[in-house]
């Protein structure tokens, strides 16, 4: 029998209405059915809110709240205070799920009470880790090297367990704009008693040139104001305080090294990742390509 808890899904939206009808279709279509889906206008000036008012009203589960810009992190928290679901999901805007992402999910979370579910991201640019099978991390390492939480930030990946989020006291820095995510995912895959990864559970990534992507000055100086400084340093001090500085901090392992050595020193050296290539030339990194795998 298919698991009937209520999940709630966070859409914090600015700005989206070239995009948010298929993140929509996509979530109303879910053969999941019992979700709670909730759209945090962040004083959007197109016809987003709109669109969106459209989809609510023919489906109940789409609830929107409307709220003056305040950036990513203070509407992902408006959403997260809103919702009254089991689980909660984080969703980009513009981005959208596999019609069966949160039945998946949801099996899975059912059958194996996890804080944290871990799906797989279809993104070609970065190599987000594929799981061959549903399995539990318990241990710090296994929590953050097998789910790859020591390169990709992104929210979206996972699906959290309400009580985990509210026991824990979890909450986005309203101060940091464009990398809010790093600031709650890494300390929620550090507190979590127990992180599964989901095989089959997929999120589709658009990459999109979205008003945030744009506001680049705007992001440098959000970076530099006292509450960004004192946010970094809190979570500095997390990490140091849980013994997860390194781990965390671990660079990205290499897929194959080739070495051309003269007299057994390496003179040229091409070291191949998932998505790129690095060259280096007596030590020396002498250019990066990037390449695209299927």
């Amino acid at each position: 029998m298919q698991p009937n808890f209520l999940i709630s899904v966070v859409i914090p939206m600015y700005n989206a209405e070239r995009f948010i009808s298929k993140c929509l279709e996509h979530l109303i279509h879910q053969t999941y059915k019992n979700l709670e889906i909730i759209i945090v206008d962040d004083g959007s000036t197109d016809k987003s809110v709109e669109i969106c008012r459209r989809y609510a009203a023919a489906d109940a589960r789409i609830k929107i709240i409307s709220q003056k810009n305040g950036g990513p992190s203070v509407a992902l928290n408006t959403g997260l205070d809103a919702a009254s679901g089991m689980y909660v999901h984080f969703h980009d805007h513009d981005d959208y799920v596999n019609l069966d992402y949160f039945e998946v999910m949801a099996r899975a979370a059912e059958q194996t009470g996890a804080d944290i579910m871990c799906g797989e991201v279809n993104q070609h640019e970065y190599n987000f880790p594929r799981f061959r099978s549903l399995e539990i991390c318990i241990s710090l390492r296994d929590k953050v090297l097998k789910t790859a939480a020591n390169k990709f930030n992104p929210a979206w990946r996972y699906l959290y367990k309400k009580s985990f989020l509210d026991k824990t006291g979890l909450k986005y820095e309203p101060d940091i704009f464009g990398a809010q995510d790093v600031y709650f995912t890494k300390p929620a895959i550090i507190l979590a008693d127990s992180v599964a990864l989901v095989p089959g559970a997929v999120y589709n990534v658009v990459n999109t040139d979205t008003a945030l992507g744009k506001a680049h000055k705007k992001l440098r100086r959000a970076a530099e104001c006292p509450g960004a400084r004192a946010a970094h340093a809190r979570y500095c001090e997390f990490l140091a305080k849980h013994n997860a500085t390194e781990i965390i901090s671990m660079p990205e392992a290499p897929l194959e090294t080739q070495e051309l050595r003269i007299f057994n020193m390496p003179i040229t050296r091409r070291v191949i990742f998932h998505n790129k290539i690095r060259y280096y030339f007596m030590g020396l990194n002498i250019g990066t390509r990037r390449i695209i795998r299927d």
